[in-house]
């Protein structure tokens, strides 16, 4: 049997009219909201080329540390820039990244200094001076393991010009992709709205001629809606630099002196940017790049367990010694392989810890009374309780900024639109409207 054969234009029609339905219910405003409130996913945080503003916060600095592969480094807040405190924090300490509220200024040009071997980046893209800064730092920084990534990006990167670097870190989909990793999806369609408002503007701004070079101001006001910008200091090649991406050079603040702290002579420059605001403009904000504690804490860790090994050798013969030491026995030891593991050693690393020669004097000293050795015993045990008690505090700091960068990262913009979807459908939103 023949079925019968369906009109080509009504069939047309029919096809024209289920496309028009779904071209309409692609343009509902409900569905673009719900697909604009909807949970970023990793894959579009990779896709997107946009960059986010990242908070002035320790806990993102270290998160996107631990993300790009870098090891044994910490960013910490700085509370002043005085000789006596910088000399507590963790040292090395590698530069400091300097947050401040941005202000249009025309700058006499700095002298020129000889600065091939520094390696630089302009800011080529908006938002991107926090990882900017960062990336300054690393890169001119020797001592610090920046991991397989980073390390490939400045070795490709070494021969280009300042713009071209800035460029290429703009571009690079790993380096933008961790600097974005915080964002929600609201943070993206907030950063492409104010990239499409500043691309209108300067279509309707009037072509001026250039800016006439001033000298800085003693002190700016500053609009309260003006943006903050990141900039980084770090000593390099016998100097100290500021590096600031929107200058087209880095500038060199002087030169290195033995026994002399290179903050010393970042100290002025700073002292000196904040006082060119308002004394009401309190908009600044200090991080120090350093050296993890939790590695040096583990070294001195197995230098005590070593120091154990040392001064039980020397007492395992001595008749009463075990009566004198229980109860209060050695906290960590090497052959419990777990529990050093909680604190990052290995047997290897106690193999080769050096002892105190002081303390390895004394303990090889064979007139020593049995009392004298049970002192250093006792001296040893509450310096090993300490370090633990130390190694433990700082990973208990490292776990609240991992949590606290979680919860930077949940978005309950969703959960938050569906609830006031389901008051709305009950007229709750209704009754209250009208009470008002």
């Amino acid at each position: 049997m023949v079925g019968s054969r369906r009109n080509p234009k009504r069939k047309a029609t029919e096809v024209a009219s289920v496309a028009a339905a779904i071209a309409e219910e692609s343009k509902s405003p409900n569905k673009l909201l719900c697909e604009a409130l909807a949970p970023i996913t990793k894959d579009e945080v990779q896709e997107w080329e946009g960059w986010c503003e990242v908070e002035s916060e320790p806990a993102f600095f270290n998160a996107m540390l631990r993300e790009m592969g870098v090891k044994d480094i910490k960013v910490q807040e700085v509370f002043s820039v005085e000789e006596d405190y910088v000399a507590t924090l963790p040292q090395p300490v590698y530069g400091f990244i300097f947050l401040y509220q941005y202000f249009s200024e025309a700058y006499e040009d700095d002298e020129v200094v000889d600065s091939r071997d520094l390696w630089f980046a302009n800011q080529t893209v908006d938002n991107a001076c926090a990882t900017l800064a960062l990336t300054n730092i690393l890169m001119n920084s020797s001592d610090i393991d920046l991991g397989a990534n980073l390390q490939d990006f400045k070795d490709s990167t070494m021969h280009l010009s300042t713009p071209l670097r800035g460029h290429a870190l703009s571009s690079n989909t790993f380096i933008r992709s961790v600097h974005n990793s915080f964002t929600r999806r609201m943070d993206h369609l907030n950063a492409d709205l104010f990239l499409e408002g500043e691309a209108l503007q300067s279509k309707k701004k009037k072509r001026r001629g250039p800016a006439k070079k001033t000298r800085r101001a003693k002190k700016q006001k500053v609009d309260s809606d003006s943006g903050f910008h990141f900039i980084a200091y770090v000593p390099a090649n016998g100097s100290v630099w500021e590096l600031d991406g929107l200058k087209t050079r880095p500038v060199c603040l002087g030169s290195l002196e033995d026994g002399v702290h290179w903050t010393s002579l970042v100290r002025p420059e700073i002292q000196a940017r904040m006082l060119q605001f308002e004394e009401n403009a309190l908009s600044f904000n200090l991080l120090a790049l350093c050296k993890s504690p939790l590695s040096g804490i583990a070294n001195n860790l197995a230098r005590t367990v070593r120091s154990f090994e040392l001064l039980g050798d020397r007492t395992k013969d001595l008749d009463g010694w075990k009566d004198l030491v229980a109860g209060n026995e050695q906290p960590l030891t090497g052959e419990d392989e777990a529990h050093l593991s909680e604190f990052g050693i290995q047997k290897s690393d106690i193999r080769r810890a050096q002892v105190d020669p002081k303390f390895e004097r004394k303990v090889n000293n064979h007139s020593m009374e049995l009392m004298e050795l049970y002192e250093l015993y006792g001296d040893l045990t509450r310096e090993q309780k300490s370090l633990m008690g130390e190694y433990n505090a700082e990973k208990n700091c490292m776990k609240e900024e991992e949590n606290r960068v979680e919860g930077r990262k949940k978005d309950h913009t969703p959960a938050i639109h569906r609830w006031v979807q389901k008051l709305a459908e009950h007229g709750v939103l209704a009754d209250w409207t009208t009470s008002l």
